[in-house]
């Protein structure tokens, strides 16, 4: 079991700016809706978190996940994602601390299964747990053993400078590779490859990696 589950979501009419060449105005609000509630449901499914936080300036994103027994918090200050992560995991850190995992709602392909088998590799304290994406220079989920491990530096090789953190302060790290995790949808070209991989129905290959002082 892992304590917290932190759920980051932009306002649904500003989220996934890059599909705007695809989707109209009302097609990417839906899509970014879509994308929170599957994200959320498959969270709260698992039966692998006791909370679960949102954090967005979104307020109808928090009404459905406080109707949905999640736990909200209205997303302040500088509007960036690590700004709103940041804030998040402070709210932990005095709601009762404990293990998070950071998720994107952006992961389509994710499965149940797939955050079972990614709870099940939990790092040994103080730890990491890191999943990048396909090509390995975004993060796309990030397990910390306490909410004040690192800071949040999600972006442009996000998934070096988290690495890069944790072997600066010894942590025991696991980067644990999941194809459905790894794929997120911020271009068209996304959606293409997302497209295919419904296509072949490929089963999910999963690789994990010790990097343990």
């Amino acid at each position: 079991m892992i304590d917290w589950a932190l759920i980051p979501v932009k306002r649904f009419d500003a989220g996934k700016s890059r599909l705007r060449k695809v989707f109209s105005s009302q097609e990417l609000i839906q899509l970014n809706l879509s994308l929170f509630q599957s994200t959320f449901l498959k969270v709260k499914d698992s039966g692998q978190f006791d909370h679960i936080l949102v954090v967005s300036r979104d307020k109808n994103a928090l009404a459905w996940a406080g109707a949905n027994r999640g736990e909200c918090l209205l997303e302040e200050g500088v509007e960036t994602l690590n700004s709103a992560l940041a804030q998040g995991l402070k709210w932990i850190s005095t709601h009762g601390a404990g293990s998070v995992l950071i998720l994107p709602t952006d992961l389509p392909l994710l499965t149940i299964d797939d955050l079972y088998a990614l709870c099940a590799y939990q790092p040994d304290k103080p730890g990491m747990l890191i999943v990048p994406d396909q090509v390995q220079r975004g993060t796309n989920a990030l397990l910390l053993t306490q909410p004040d491990l690192i800071e949040p530096q999600f972006g442009t090789n996000s998934f070096q400078a988290h690495c890069r953190q944790a072997e600066q302060l010894h942590l025991h790290q696991i980067v644990y590779l999941n194809q459905h995790i790894q794929q997120d949808i911020d271009t068209p070209e996304d959606l293409a490859h997302i497209q295919i991989s419904f296509l072949l129905n490929s089963p999910i290959a999963s690789v994990e990696r010790n990097f343990n002082d």
